[in-house]
Protein backbone atom coordinates (compact mmCIF):
# COMPACT_ATOMS: atom_id res chain seq x y z
CA UNK A 1 0.00 0.00 0.00
CA UNK A 2 1.47 3.31 -0.68
CA UNK A 3 1.41 6.06 1.73
CA UNK A 4 1.82 9.38 1.61
CA UNK A 5 2.72 12.17 5.09
CA UNK A 6 1.81 15.62 5.72
CA UNK A 7 2.46 18.02 8.35
CA UNK A 8 -0.13 20.45 7.85
CA UNK A 9 0.99 22.62 10.75
CA UNK A 10 -1.69 25.18 12.06
CA UNK A 11 -5.17 25.68 10.61
CA UNK A 12 -8.52 26.45 11.56
CA UNK A 13 -11.20 23.89 12.85
CA UNK A 14 -13.45 24.34 9.79
CA UNK A 15 -10.05 23.76 7.34
CA UNK A 16 -9.44 20.98 9.50
CA UNK A 17 -12.07 18.95 9.42
CA UNK A 18 -12.46 19.98 5.47
CA UNK A 19 -9.29 18.51 4.82
CA UNK A 20 -10.19 14.93 6.49
CA UNK A 21 -13.49 14.31 5.07
CA UNK A 22 -12.34 15.97 1.78
CA UNK A 23 -9.25 13.60 1.67
CA UNK A 24 -11.81 10.58 2.20
CA UNK A 25 -14.22 11.15 -0.16
CA UNK A 26 -11.29 11.44 -2.88
CA UNK A 27 -9.93 8.22 -1.72
CA UNK A 28 -13.22 6.91 -2.15
CA UNK A 29 -14.06 7.87 -5.60
CA UNK A 30 -10.31 6.23 -6.52
CA UNK A 31 -11.62 2.94 -5.13
CA UNK A 32 -14.99 3.31 -7.17
CA UNK A 33 -13.03 4.34 -10.18
CA UNK A 34 -10.77 1.17 -9.38
CA UNK A 35 -7.57 3.64 -10.07
CA UNK A 36 -4.35 4.06 -8.20
CA UNK A 37 -4.90 4.80 -4.70
CA UNK A 38 -2.60 6.41 -2.25
CA UNK A 39 -3.56 6.90 1.53
CA UNK A 40 -2.75 9.60 3.80
CA UNK A 41 -1.06 10.23 7.57
CA UNK A 42 -1.54 13.93 8.12
CA UNK A 43 -0.59 15.76 11.43
CA UNK A 44 -1.63 19.14 12.21
CA UNK A 45 -2.50 21.99 14.79
CA UNK A 46 -5.50 24.24 15.59
CA UNK A 47 -5.02 28.00 14.88
CA UNK A 48 -6.95 28.83 17.81
CA UNK A 49 -8.99 26.73 20.67
CA UNK A 50 -11.33 24.61 19.19
CA UNK A 51 -14.33 22.42 20.16
CA UNK A 52 -15.31 19.42 18.32
CA UNK A 53 -18.24 17.65 18.74
CA UNK A 54 -18.29 13.23 17.57
CA UNK A 55 -20.76 13.56 14.32
CA UNK A 56 -23.59 12.04 16.23
CA UNK A 57 -22.86 13.79 19.06
CA UNK A 58 -25.88 16.65 20.08
CA UNK A 59 -25.10 20.54 19.88
CA UNK A 60 -26.57 21.50 23.59
CA UNK A 61 -27.52 24.98 24.77
CA UNK A 62 -24.74 24.94 27.59
CA UNK A 63 -22.29 24.43 24.53
CA UNK A 64 -23.46 26.95 22.17
CA UNK A 65 -23.40 29.33 25.35
CA UNK A 66 -20.16 28.39 26.62
CA UNK A 67 -18.45 28.67 23.82
CA UNK A 68 -19.66 31.86 22.09
CA UNK A 69 -19.17 33.40 25.47
CA UNK A 70 -15.44 32.25 24.88
CA UNK A 71 -15.04 32.96 21.32
CA UNK A 72 -14.45 29.26 20.69
CA UNK A 73 -15.61 27.70 17.33
CA UNK A 74 -17.54 24.18 17.09
CA UNK A 75 -16.88 22.24 14.17
CA UNK A 76 -18.25 18.67 14.12
CA UNK A 77 -15.75 15.46 13.23
CA UNK A 78 -16.74 13.11 10.64
CA UNK A 79 -15.70 10.37 12.93
CA UNK A 80 -17.58 9.98 16.16
CA UNK A 81 -16.61 10.09 19.82
CA UNK A 82 -17.55 12.28 21.85
CA UNK A 83 -16.44 16.32 22.45
CA UNK A 84 -12.45 17.42 22.22
CA UNK A 85 -10.81 21.14 23.26
CA UNK A 86 -8.38 21.29 20.57
CA UNK A 87 -6.09 23.71 22.61
CA UNK A 88 -2.53 22.98 22.40
CA UNK A 89 -2.39 19.53 20.53
CA UNK A 90 -1.08 17.82 17.75
CA UNK A 91 -3.79 15.74 16.24
CA UNK A 92 -3.05 13.02 13.63
CA UNK A 93 -5.78 11.76 10.81
CA UNK A 94 -5.41 8.63 8.94
CA UNK A 95 -7.30 8.26 5.44
CA UNK A 96 -6.98 4.52 4.13
CA UNK A 97 -8.66 1.87 2.16
CA UNK A 98 -10.39 -0.51 4.86
CA UNK A 99 -12.23 -4.00 3.86
CA UNK A 100 -13.61 -4.88 6.59
CA UNK A 101 -13.97 -4.11 10.96
CA UNK A 102 -10.87 -6.40 11.27
CA UNK A 103 -8.62 -4.22 9.21
CA UNK A 104 -9.62 -0.74 11.30
CA UNK A 105 -9.56 -2.18 15.20
CA UNK A 106 -5.81 -3.86 13.28
CA UNK A 107 -5.33 0.29 12.45
CA UNK A 108 -6.22 1.18 15.65
CA UNK A 109 -3.68 -0.74 17.61
CA UNK A 110 -0.67 -0.28 14.79
CA UNK A 111 -0.85 3.55 15.10
CA UNK A 112 -1.02 3.56 18.84
CA UNK A 113 2.34 1.24 18.49
CA UNK A 114 3.72 3.95 16.03
CA UNK A 115 2.93 6.71 18.35
CA UNK A 116 4.33 4.50 20.89
CA UNK A 117 7.85 4.28 19.14
CA UNK A 118 7.72 7.84 18.95
CA UNK A 119 7.20 8.84 22.49
CA UNK A 120 9.79 6.47 23.22
CA UNK A 121 12.46 8.47 22.16
CA UNK A 122 11.62 10.93 24.63
CA UNK A 123 12.33 8.54 27.38
CA UNK A 124 8.97 8.77 28.53
CA UNK A 125 8.57 6.51 31.95
CA UNK A 126 5.43 4.08 31.98
CA UNK A 127 4.26 4.30 28.66
CA UNK A 128 1.74 1.25 28.09
CA UNK A 129 -1.51 -0.17 26.35
CA UNK A 130 -4.90 0.00 28.15
CA UNK A 131 -5.65 -3.37 28.71
CA UNK A 132 -9.48 -3.25 29.75
CA UNK A 133 -12.02 -2.38 28.34
CA UNK A 134 -14.75 -0.13 30.15
CA UNK A 135 -18.49 -0.37 30.02
CA UNK A 136 -19.18 2.10 27.39
CA UNK A 137 -22.79 1.81 27.62
CA UNK A 138 -22.53 2.45 31.68
CA UNK A 139 -19.90 5.51 31.03
CA UNK A 140 -22.04 7.35 27.93
CA UNK A 141 -25.14 7.33 30.84
CA UNK A 142 -22.53 9.38 33.37
CA UNK A 143 -21.58 13.60 33.16
CA UNK A 144 -18.34 12.93 32.32
CA UNK A 145 -18.92 10.73 29.21
CA UNK A 146 -19.19 14.31 27.28
CA UNK A 147 -15.37 14.84 26.64
CA UNK A 148 -13.31 12.29 24.87
CA UNK A 149 -10.75 11.86 27.54
CA UNK A 150 -12.76 10.35 29.84
CA UNK A 151 -11.97 6.85 29.16
CA UNK A 152 -9.64 4.51 27.52
CA UNK A 153 -10.69 1.91 24.89
CA UNK A 154 -7.94 -1.38 24.40
CA UNK A 155 -4.89 -0.69 22.55
CA UNK A 156 -5.24 3.39 22.80
CA UNK A 157 -2.04 4.75 24.95
CA UNK A 158 -1.37 5.39 28.42
CA UNK A 159 1.11 6.99 30.66
CA UNK A 160 0.99 6.35 34.31
CA UNK A 161 -2.42 4.39 33.57
CA UNK A 162 -4.24 7.80 32.07
CA UNK A 163 -4.74 8.28 28.48
CA UNK A 164 -2.77 9.73 26.35
CA UNK A 165 -3.91 9.63 22.95
CA UNK A 166 -7.60 9.44 22.14
CA UNK A 167 -8.82 8.12 18.79
CA UNK A 168 -11.87 7.23 16.92
CA UNK A 169 -12.92 5.86 13.75
CA UNK A 170 -15.76 5.70 10.96
CA UNK A 171 -16.02 3.83 7.60
CA UNK A 172 -17.34 5.64 4.78
CA UNK A 173 -17.17 3.55 1.61
CA UNK A 174 -14.60 1.62 1.76
CA UNK A 175 -12.65 4.42 3.40
CA UNK A 176 -11.24 4.19 6.92
CA UNK A 177 -11.35 7.47 8.61
CA UNK A 178 -9.51 7.99 11.90
CA UNK A 179 -9.11 10.79 14.09
CA UNK A 180 -6.55 11.18 16.68
CA UNK A 181 -5.82 14.16 19.39
CA UNK A 182 -2.22 14.32 21.55
CA UNK A 183 -2.78 17.13 24.21
CA UNK A 184 0.62 18.61 24.71
CA UNK A 185 -0.32 20.74 28.09
CA UNK A 186 -3.60 20.43 30.38
CA UNK A 187 -5.39 23.32 28.43
CA UNK A 188 -7.95 20.36 26.87
CA UNK A 189 -8.99 20.41 30.79
CA UNK A 190 -10.81 23.28 30.08
CA UNK A 191 -13.39 21.56 28.60
CA UNK A 192 -14.97 20.88 31.58
CA UNK A 193 -16.21 24.87 31.68
CA UNK A 194 -17.71 24.29 28.43
CA UNK A 195 -19.33 21.24 29.17
CA UNK A 196 -21.29 22.06 32.86
CA UNK A 197 -24.11 23.62 33.96
CA UNK A 198 -22.78 25.18 36.55
CA UNK A 199 -19.41 25.58 39.09
CA UNK A 200 -19.64 22.87 40.80
CA UNK A 201 -20.02 20.41 37.65
CA UNK A 202 -17.06 21.85 36.51
CA UNK A 203 -15.14 21.06 39.27
CA UNK A 204 -16.15 17.70 39.39
CA UNK A 205 -16.00 16.72 35.80
CA UNK A 206 -11.97 18.67 35.48
CA UNK A 207 -11.34 16.36 38.55
CA UNK A 208 -13.14 13.16 36.24
CA UNK A 209 -10.47 14.35 33.61
CA UNK A 210 -7.61 15.10 35.36
CA UNK A 211 -7.80 11.10 37.19
CA UNK A 212 -8.52 9.58 33.63
CA UNK A 213 -6.16 11.38 31.06
CA UNK A 214 -2.58 12.80 31.21
CA UNK A 215 -0.87 15.38 28.52
CA UNK A 216 2.66 15.15 26.98
CA UNK A 217 4.12 17.63 29.25
CA UNK A 218 2.89 16.27 32.23
CA UNK A 219 4.49 12.59 31.19
CA UNK A 220 7.35 14.99 30.40
CA UNK A 221 8.01 16.89 32.96
CA UNK A 222 8.38 19.62 31.12
CA UNK A 223 6.67 21.63 28.14
CA UNK A 224 6.79 20.64 24.69
CA UNK A 225 5.44 22.71 21.67
CA UNK A 226 3.76 21.21 18.17
CA UNK A 227 7.38 21.30 15.86
CA UNK A 228 9.09 19.32 18.25
CA UNK A 229 7.19 16.32 18.69
CA UNK A 230 6.22 16.68 14.64
CA UNK A 231 9.81 16.39 13.91
CA UNK A 232 10.02 13.44 16.00
CA UNK A 233 6.96 11.84 13.91
CA UNK A 234 7.96 12.86 10.42
CA UNK A 235 11.19 11.35 11.37
CA UNK A 236 9.96 7.68 12.53
CA UNK A 237 7.52 7.62 9.94
CA UNK A 238 10.65 7.63 7.47
CA UNK A 239 12.32 5.65 9.53
CA UNK A 240 9.85 3.10 9.45
CA UNK A 241 7.64 3.63 6.32
CA UNK A 242 5.18 2.19 9.05
CA UNK A 243 5.50 -1.37 7.59
CA UNK A 244 2.76 -2.37 10.05
CA UNK A 245 0.05 -0.85 8.37
CA UNK A 246 1.14 -0.90 4.74
CA UNK A 247 0.67 -4.72 4.85
CA UNK A 248 -3.36 -4.20 5.35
Amino acid sequence: MNWSFVNSGFLSGEENMSLDMNNAQELARSLHETISTQSLFRIYAWDRHTLSLGKHQLLTSTIEKQCKERSIPIVYRPTGGRAVLHANELTYCITMPCASMEDAHNVYRDIHHFFLKCLQSLSIQDLEFAKGVPSFQEHYQSMESSACFSASARHELTCKGKKLIGSAQRIIDGVLLQHGSLPLDNSYLNIADILSTSSDEAVLLRNALNNHSTSLSECLGHSCDFSQIADIISSKWEEEQFQSMQSL
